[in-house]
């Protein structure tokens, strides 16, 4: 894909901001005092890819063009536990080279990490997070099975700084108010630079006289989009009251009000529900909400079992959102595969550290949109989400399934929305499925296989449509103690609008950690 003329000024404004979030992390683990008791480890890495290739554009059947795609991708990993100072980020920046110019040769930046830093003793942090990867513009195009391939898909940055204060009263109590600002940006129309700020009080005593408790809180959000001269503001405040009915089961009432002005004028309303949380054992929690809101009910649904060798996670949403919160969200790709693979690296990185910095680059280069397929928007928008997953952990053998179904509406007017798949008056349905499995042949050898298939439909007064499935099969194997190799097949197929491409490649990589 060609980079507009503004994508390099684009992407060095990306690389300032990553250089703001991680500066104070470096800065405070490399002081002498918090030297002594914090455990920071810096590891560099290089991965060689090469991508054979017979649609490299994912065209019709009577346009597609072979290539030969190099790419390089020297990384760092960071890792930091301490008093102060935890975390872990990954970043990596990738030069491409389309051997038969299929694309114009481009380099990007891809970024994953989260930190907290105590700045003040137990009462002022610090939360760092921020994401830069590339996805899919739209969800009605051929869907890409890596970031090389394919011209629907760009660039998308997300950085979150949140300073706040924390502190603690009578027995039981803790009150916290925190700020946040956020940025979000890609190099599409469909999700213009968007900067958000925010300010939220919240303070509890659930065990106030033992059994009964009280929670409050507040938000006050802004949202500013350079596509649009309008500033979107919600304003929420909620007070909670909590019953420790049984050791294992709390109950919770709720009252508060909310505004908006996601309609242009601003509308208010009372905000009315009720809650239960529940842990019958330490490995299997249950919380849910239902709450009156301003746009009908409301819930949250989540829940997790962990057995010997099985774990399963289960959630069931209706709130509103947005495309970074959404990116940023607890059950993400990394989320349901990073145990799983942790588990069948073991033995080639027996090092958790290494393991783990390997793990995070090995998600970094996979396409999220398999399990979860966010969509690029400007607008505040009504995401219904169902999305179950189970994992295996066996002796020598993994097994991961992940089902997701999602509704979205757009919430705001049609200024916010114009030229994206989620514009004003539509209904945005997706479905899909991913399966995976892995297999220990030996203790320095895996074979990996999975597939996914997506679905996207548009329910509303525009009629549009996607299908794909990509199947990806391979072997891994670690051939010196800091150099993996992998070389892997895949089968990418699928429909959008009139047209049908299918694609097959054949991958080859090799991860060298130093």
């Amino acid at each position: 894909m060609r980079t507009p003329a503004s994508g390099r000024s684009r992407r060095q404004s990306d690389a300032w901001r990553l250089a703001a979030l991680c500066a104070p992390l470096g800065l405070m683990a490399a002081s002498p005092v918090l030297a002594q008791q914090q455990t920071f480890r810096v590891m560099p890495s290089v991965r060689f890819t090469e991508t054979i290739t017979d649609n490299a554009g994912l065209r019709n059947a009577g346009e597609t063009k072979t290539d030969w795609i190099t790419q390089i991708s020297p990384g760092l990993s960071v890792d930091a536990r301490g008093a102060r100072v935890t975390g872990s980020f990954s970043a990596s920046v990738n030069a491409i080279h389309y051997g038969n110019g299929t694309s114009a040769d481009s380099t990007n930046l891809a970024f994953n990490g989260r930190g907290n830093i105590m700045a003040l003793e137990n009462r002022l942090y610090v939360d760092l997070n921020g994401s830069v990867s590339r996805m899919a513009t739209s969800v009605f195009g051929a869907r890409p099975a890596d970031t090389v391939t394919g011209i629907n898909q760009t660039q998308v940055s997300v950085f979150n700084i949140s300073p706040y204060f924390t502190t603690r009263f009578g027995n039981t109590g803790s009150l916290q108010l925190r700020y946040t600002q956020g940025v979000s940006d890609s190099g599409s129309t469909a999700m213009a630079k968007t900067t958000s700020q925010s300010w939220a009080l919240s303070a509890s005593d659930p065990r106030m006289t033992g059994r009964l408790g009280w929670g409050l809180n507040v938000l006050d959000q802004t949202s500013d989009n350079s596509a649009s001269s309008r500033q979107l503001k919600q304003q929420t405040a909620r007070l909670t009251g909590m019953a420790q009915v049984m050791p294992e089961l709390m109950l919770r009432l709720i009252v508060g009000a909310e505004s908006n002005n996601y309609r242009i004028s601003n509308q208010s309303s009372s905000i009315y529900g009720a809650g239960a949380d529940w842990t019958p054992t330490p490995r299997t929690r249950v919380a849910a909400t239902v709450e009156d809101r301003f746009f009908g009910t409301g819930y949250t649904l989540a829940a997790d079992h962990r057995s010997s060798q099985m774990v399963y996670r289960a959630s069931f949403s209706k709130d509103a959102t947005t495309t970074s919160n959404s990116m940023l969200s607890p059950l993400s790709y990394a989320d349901f595969f990073f145990e799983p693979l942790m588990r069948q690296y073991a033995s080639l990185y027996p090092n958790v550290a290494e393991r783990e910095a390997f793990v995070r680059q090995l998600l970094a280069s996979m396409p999220q949109g398999q399990v979860y397929q966010p969509v690029l928007t400007n607008a505040t928008f009504l995401d219904k989400r169902l999305q179950v997953g189970a994992t295996y952990l066996g002796q020598r053998n993994s097994l991961g399934l992940v089902v997701f179904q999602s509704l979205r509406d757009s919430l705001v007017e049609r200024d916010f929305a114009v030229s994206n798949d989620l514009q004003a008056g539509s209904q945005l349905r997706t479905t899909g499925a991913t399966l995976t499995l892995s297999h220990q042949v030996t203790g320095l050898t895996n074979l990996n296989a999975s597939f996914s298939s997506t679905r996207s439909r548009n329910e509303g007064l525009v009629s549009q449509s996607s299908d794909s499935r990509l199947l990806t099969v391979g072997v891994s194997s670690r051939l010196t103690p800091k150099a993996t190799g992998m070389l892997n097949a895949r089968r990418n197929e699928g429909s959008y609008s009139t047209s049908d491409y299918t694609e097959n490649a054949v991958i080859g990589s090799l991860a060298i950690q130093f």
